[in-house]
């Protein structure tokens, strides 16, 4: 959802180094949970963009992308993937109907999160599972999330309330995108200071832009290298995205 543009309008045939690192997390996130096709489960991507992680989630059932964008949903078919043209806020999903739900990167766009995560929750069935990211860490909420249109960044309590009170169970909470921590808030402080206080812009650019792809090599390298420590269960104390998994309480 963040990254349309990026994928979209670039001519960098690779893609950034943070999408291809989240993939890996994600991935290895269902990993543990589910088994390839064992049983065709019913999947929805929300908020499911350029469809990056679309042909992954494919491996462990039938996957409905859901978006509010129809070019994002070209994309989808493409991938034979079904579609549902939508604004969550204003859908209903059906009741009980998935195995697997999946929003990364998309509650911090919502007017209303709390109200999502309560569709959300009713439309899986019992002991159905939430995958999901959001950008982490309220105090650093800068230029970068104006640009993407973020209503807000998280921390691990709020969201911990938010989808206990929504019916969940949490089964996994942490923090990813660690190791570069210290140099990207400090980027994007400095950022928020110059255009928001000095140049007082009001029109922004994401920090997702395209990069040299040695950088983008060794970025991956470096967040890949996180993904193998969380799949060993080593869990960091911060970090610009709060990853997690959850499962709906059995009703």
């Amino acid at each position: 959802m963040d990254y349309q543009d990026y994928i979209l309008k670039s001519n960098n045939t690779e893609l950034h180094f943070w999408f291809a690192a989240r993939l890996k997390l994600t991935e290895n996130l269902l990993k543990r949970k589910l088994l390839p096709m064992a049983d065709r489960k019913l999947i929805l991507d929300l908020g499911c963009g350029t469809g990056t992680e679309l042909e992954m989630l494919a491996k462990y059932g039938i996957v409905t992308a859901l978006d509010i964008n129809q070019s994002a949903l070209e994309l989808a078919k493409e991938k034979k993937c079904q579609t549902i043209l939508a604004d969550i806020e204003k859908f209903t999903l059906p009741e009980k109907n998935y195995d697997i739900v999946c929003c990364f990167d998309l509650l911090e766009h919502l007017n209303e999160d709390e109200k999502v995560l309560n569709n959300i929750c009713q439309s899986l069935k019992n002991n159905g599972y939430l995958f999901f990211t959001v950008p982490a860490v309220k105090s650093i909420f800068s230029t970068h999330d104006l640009a993407l249109s973020h209503r807000r960044r998280y921390n691990k309590k709020e969201l911990n309330y938010k989808l206990v009170k929504a019916g969940f169970t949490i089964m996994s909470l942490g923090y990813w995108n660690s190791i570069l921590f210290p140099l990207e808030v400090a980027i994007r402080l400095v950022k928020k200071f110059i255009y928001l206080k000095l140049l007082k812009r009001i029109n922004f650019e994401p920090d997702s832009k395209p990069i040299n792809p040695v950088i983008n090599k060794v970025l991956f390298a470096v967040l890949n290298f996180e993904n193998i420590l969380i799949d060993r269960g080593i869990k960091f104390p911060f970090g610009l995205t709060i990853y997690g998994v959850a499962r709906k309480n059995v009703s």
